[in-house]
């Protein structure tokens, strides 16, 4: 059985996507193969998208001749818990980091690219197959949202010719309404709002930056309106970030205002990151001039080190 899998913190929208899609075609391929997570959803996959039902499997039980293939993850520190690293077949992924690792136990296997979403990855693997016109309507609706969400809708910069063409590709053949943009991210801030708290929870990652001594505990939300939710949690967010660890740093990723927010008030994060994006504290709160992705910001402190 092929085991299509991604990490063990939380599953977002790409990971969640870019697994059932994947998984699909390797079925349509002729391969024994199901997407599987002992992970909790964030909310990245909002009301509706929870409503397609999916199929991704949560009651797994591992066989010993199971193999695993990893979709928006490649640090093995993050992989979910189920899985075994011996038997790892393949991975799909857009975090930069261990590109060299896994290129050397996995050669070709090895699919590890900085481009927009991991869904526009798994989207080209159908492409190249040439078996599209075999794609679920699930699976394109899925693949969609995957790419919406990890480009920010287009607006992030590590957006590619690739994502653009992957999502024209999809949408003729997803069935969605025109509105779906709105209404996707709409919906993801209404579920972050219900219970702010367990929304940073569900997306926070411990990070380690070459330029900065100590891990970083990392925090990331996208809304539509993040002067709103600004306006209304701020004090509770930091409160659960700063509950985990000393030096933690929020990116709330407001899509509809085109800017992400940092927010700390740790003073050694703060002149880091301030280094790092030249960004400006005023406070406890930096406003970018664009959208950031956590992991653009881990690419960067890659670059400068």
């Amino acid at each position: 059985m092929r085991v299509v899998t991604s990490g063990s913190a939380y599953v977002d929208i790409d990971a969640y996507a870019g697994a059932v899609a994947y998984a699909e075609l390797l079925q349509v391929q002729g391969n024994e193969a199901m997407a599987v997570s002992t992970a909790p959803l964030n909310e990245s996959i909002s009301e509706t998208v929870r409503s397609w039902q999916a199929p991704l499997q949560t009651d797994y039980k591992p066989s010993e001749n199971d193999t695993y293939t990893l979709i928006d993850v490649s640090d093995p520190a993050y992989f979910d818990k189920m899985v075994d690293l011996g038997r790892v077949d393949e991975v799909i992924d857009h975090h930069p980091g261990f590109e060299e690792h896994w290129q050397e136990r996995l050669g070709d296997s090895s699919h590890i690219e900085f481009i927009g979403a991991a869904c526009t990855l798994v989207y080209e693997r159908w492409k190249t197959a040439d078996l599209l016109g075999k794609m679920s309507i699930l699976s394109a609706r899925l693949l969609i949202c995957g790419i919406l969400d990890n480009t920010l809708n287009f607006g992030a910069k590590v957006t590619t010719p690739r994502d653009v063409e992957a999502y024209d590709k999809l949408v003729a053949q997803a069935d969605l309404p025109d509105n779906w943009t709105a209404q996707y991210f709409t919906e993801c801030q209404d579920a972050i709002l219900q219970d702010a708290v367990a929304a940073i929870q569900n997306d926070t990652k411990t990070l380690t930056f070459k330029s900065f001594e100590q891990p970083i505990c990392f925090g990331q939300l996208v809304v539509w309106d993040g002067k709103k939710v600004l306006a209304e949690h701020q004090e509770v967010l930091k409160e659960a970030l700063a509950s985990i660890k000393p030096d933690w740093l929020m990116n709330l990723i407001s899509v509809g205002e085109r800017k992400s927010y940092f927010v700390t008030d740790n003073t050694g994060v703060q002149g880091w990151l301030s280094q790092l994006l030249g960004v400006r504290f005023d406070g406890s709160v930096a406003v970018a001039d664009r959208l950031w992705l956590r992991k653009e910001v881990i690419k960067q402190d890659i670059t400068n080190g």
